[in-house]
């Protein structure tokens, strides 16, 4: 069998996953994101065989006036979770950002942050509830090029 792979999607191809991973359980069910169809955004998958089972959008913006590269729509299946593909996904993204920005944001569920941490990401600010997932959040950043603890 093939090793899990990323790969490059179109937004539609985003939308399964962000629905069943990000909107269950929450007051929505909007799965486009401003800045899907930027120029630059990128949304990467995680291909097992014909399933994409991870998925994640890079949206290049700014961060307090410095460029950066916002993370949106991080999600990975659940019967996957645990066995490193978000892991997997969120290095590919954050190389790939390296070449556009100094620094990946990313408004992070806050049952996520240990997740984050463990990646080199790091929790700014007080904590907020999200409008469109009534879920609480924190902002995280990841300075690129700095070392991980994966």
């Amino acid at each position: 069998m093939a090793e899990p792979e990323v790969v490059e999607l179109d937004a539609a191809e985003t939308h399964p996953l962000r629905l069943a991973v990000l909107r269950t359980g929450t007051p929505s069910n909007v799965v486009t994101f401003d800045g899907d169809d930027r120029p630059g955004t990128v949304h990467l998958g995680v291909r097992d065989g014909d399933t994409i089972v991870a998925v994640s959008t890079w949206i290049p913006t700014t961060y307090e006036g410095e460029p950066a590269v916002q993370l949106r729509g991080m999600a990975t299946a659940e019967h996957r979770r645990g066995g490193g593909l978000g892991a997997l996904l969120l290095e590919a993204g954050c190389e790939r950002a390296a070449t556009v920005a100094p620094l990946v944001w990313a408004r992070a569920r806050d049952a996520a942050l240990d997740f984050y941490r463990h990646h080199g990401f790091t929790v700014v600010g007080d904590g907020f509830v999200d409008d469109t997932t009534g879920l609480a959040h924190h902002l995280i950043i990841r300075r690129l090029g700095q070392a991980t603890n994966a």
